[in-house]
């Protein structure tokens, strides 16, 4: 009797005391869930890497916080498109990293098919693919077979939705200069921020046509172009290919055609690379000074001799010629601004984008242009190319 009183009781402490220690351990807490960071903006905007920071060599995160900024403040269930072609700037992957997992659906594109984004872009893309294919986004890589140089070179974002201060905007997009690496941020880079639906369906759809091609076919792709003439919008998506080969003349000698009366017409230029596969452009250049254009350039010395030959040989006959020293300074912007008469009527004409004055951005490489047409952002581009003609050059 006493035995089997004992050993009740012993049952007893012990349920007792696995009670009582299952009840002490704390119920963990669930983690915080996301939430955006509404983005204090106006669109259309345009951003630039600051002149007094870079010229003395320092970083200027103005392009990459803004874009970061616009990530946090994209809401559940928006979507965004980014093709880039240079990825490792890390506090813009953890801001991908919490968009997705507040619901964002991303879909994110970058190079990986020459020794330059195989060097930088690997553990940026396969961090993303495995976070983002988890979470119903996607990412994807690009080895473009259109020749064996040709990569993504285009660096844009496109956002659904983006929630300001002031209230929620639509189709976003987000063109640059500027690659997203802390490197391209010791450069002169622009971006501009258009809220647009046709130009984001365009780009949409570029982005779609690439996906479709991205280990092979581009090659074969079908260059479009997209046009509002009504907001005097106009976009380019490389590279300028039909039917597998070229396809249509120099976008920019196309450009720099439609200047109807030479002699009233300014053209400003800030050009990172430039090869003499367009030394077409240059020419071009001497034949509309010839006519009475003034000419304005900004480049730095790491372009080809003949191009620089003539770019001089311009300065000497009364062209605005900056050089920079690329160990001092260095330009990766690729911009002209066109002030006169364009196609028979007096115009302020912004082109900008990825594209570089090679022939591989114009027929082998995916590159997206961007014309805009007597619109508000005309000024603030002048405003920087006066301020990059204040750096030192040689």
């Amino acid at each position: 009797m006493f035995k089997h009183t004992l050993y009740t009781l012993l049952l007893c402490l012990l349920f007792v005391g696995c009670k009582s220690e299952k009840t002490d351990t704390p119920t963990p807490t669930p983690p915080p869930s996301e939430t955006l960071t509404p983005v204090t903006a106006t669109f259309p905007a345009a951003v630039f890497t600051d002149v007094a920071n870079v010229k003395q060599g320092k970083a200027s995160l103005a392009i990459l916080d803004k874009l970061i900024a616009i990530v946090n403040a994209t809401p559940k269930n928006a979507t965004i498109y980014l093709s880039i072609f240079l990825f490792d700037y890390p506090a813009l992957i953890q801001a991908i990293k919490t968009a997705s997992e507040r619901g964002v659906k991303v879909h994110l594109m970058v190079d990986l098919g020459r020794t330059e984004s195989q060097e930088t872009n690997p553990l940026t893309f396969y961090e993303l693919k495995r976070f983002l294919e988890a979470r119903g986004g996607e990412a994807v890589s690009i080895a473009n077979d259109a020749s064996s140089s040709a990569i993504n070179h285009n660096k844009f974002a496109l956002f659904s939705e983006v929630v300001t201060t002031t209230g929620n905007v639509q189709n976003l997009v987000f063109q640059t200069s500027h690659n997203f690496t802390e490197d391209d941020a010791r450069k002169f880079q622009d971006a501009v921020l258009l809220p647009h639906t046709g130009l984001f369906d365009a780009y949409k759809t570029y982005w779609t046509d690439m996906k479709a091609k991205a280990t092979a076919g581009m090659k074969d792709y079908y260059y479009k172009e997209y046009t509002d003439a009504t907001a005097g919008i106009n976009a380019y998506f490389m590279p300028k290919r039909r039917n597998g080969t070229s396809y249509g003349d120099d976008t920019i000698i196309e450009f720099l055609n439609s200047i109807t009366n030479p002699a009233t017409a300014t053209i400003k230029i800030g050009m990172s690379d430039w090869t003499n596969t367009r030394l077409n452009i240059v020419q071009k250049l001497a034949e509309l000074q010839t006519q009475g254009a003034t000419i304005e350039l900004v480049v730095k010395n790491k372009i080809d001799d003949n191009i620089m030959s003539g770019l001089r040989d311009l300065q000497q006959k009364g062209a605005y010629l900056k050089v920079y020293d690329i160990s001092k300074a260095n330009i990766h912007a690729k911009f002209i601004l066109i002030q006169g008469n364009w196609k028979g009527e007096n115009a302020n004409i912004l082109i900008t984008g990825s594209h570089n004055f090679t022939n591989n951005a114009l027929r082998n490489n995916n590159e997206t242009m961007l014309l805009l047409k007597n619109h508000a952002l005309f000024t603030d581009y002048s405003n920087y190319f006066d301020n990059l003609k204040t750096v030192p050059g040689i």
